[in-house]
């Protein structure tokens, strides 16, 4: 986390102009959105579409966002991301949450249970569904599947991990011959660790601040807040150049 960026008072390209460049000496960023292609993202509220059918996603809205790694319903989520925050929530809520695989693995272990559940997230793929804002089309459904808890991936890590509980619950909606009273039980004692009963890191970031997380190791999450000008701009970053990337239709963008 950084403090002080020193970039609250620049114009907005060049601001995320800086933010990029700094991305770039941590590898390579990617796009997150499969019509615009755009790299850095706006993490605020947006108008409500017609309707409310939409599956939107935790950055296009107010109020809390369960704890998640980002892409989790894409082939190859990238390994790191940040968040720059241009306004800080005015409402004291936003608080940035940060719980490590480490400690829901232990959480897990604490009970036969959680045991059983970390074993079955281990070796049975579940289904992502994909986000609207994120999908190829907006009446377009779109599901990943893939595991929880997937093999280390540095020294000295257990696993990696990819959740996100809202998507999982519309995966598995879309995909009903995946759904099994074993799975279910599974996933509700994860979120429960998650969202619960890990340990937790909890700091309300303030403007012009910088953070970086480790995607593949590490969910992240907030708390509620209800102020519609509270503003971030997230940037992902992946290890592999995005011509050797997976994107989100299995097709190889750059």
């Amino acid at each position: 986390m950084l403090r002080d960026l020193g970039l609250q008072d620049l114009p907005e390209d060049r601001r995320n102009g800086v933010l990029y460049a700094l991305t770039l000496m941590l590898g390579y960023p990617t796009s997150t959105d499969q019509r615009t292609g755009r790299v850095a993202w706006d993490v605020k509220a947006r108008p409500v579409a017609e309707g409310g059918a939409r599956f939107t996603t935790f950055s296009e809205r107010v109020g809390n966002a369960d704890m998640h790694t980002d892409s989790s319903f894409y082939p190859m989520p990238e390994e790191q991301f940040i968040l720059y925050v241009v306004a800080a929530a005015r409402c004291n809520g936003g608080q940035s949450l940060l719980v490590g695989v480490e400690e829901i693995y232990q959480t897990l272990q604490a009970s036969p249970a959680g045991r059983a559940a970390f074993e079955l997230l281990s070796t049975t793929p579940v289904p992502f569904r994909v986000p609207a804002i994120y999908a190829a089309g907006d009446e377009q459904v779109e599901v990943f599947t893939a595991t929880v808890f997937g093999p280390a991936r540095r020294p000295g890590a257990r696993c990696t991990i990819r959740w996100r509980y809202d998507s999982i619950m519309k995966g598995l909606a879309a995909r009903p011959d995946l759904d099994t009273p074993e799975l279910r039980d599974a996933i509700a004692l994860m979120n429960h660790a998650a969202e619960h009963a890990a340990p937790r890191f909890v700091h309300q970031l303030a403007t012009d601040t910088l953070l970086l997380v480790d995607n593949h190791h590490m969910l992240h999450g907030r708390t509620t807040y209800d102020d519609e000008k509270r503003h971030l701009i997230r940037i992902r970053i992946s290890d592999l150049p995005n011509a050797e990337r997976i994107g989100p239709s299995g097709v190889a963008r750059d």
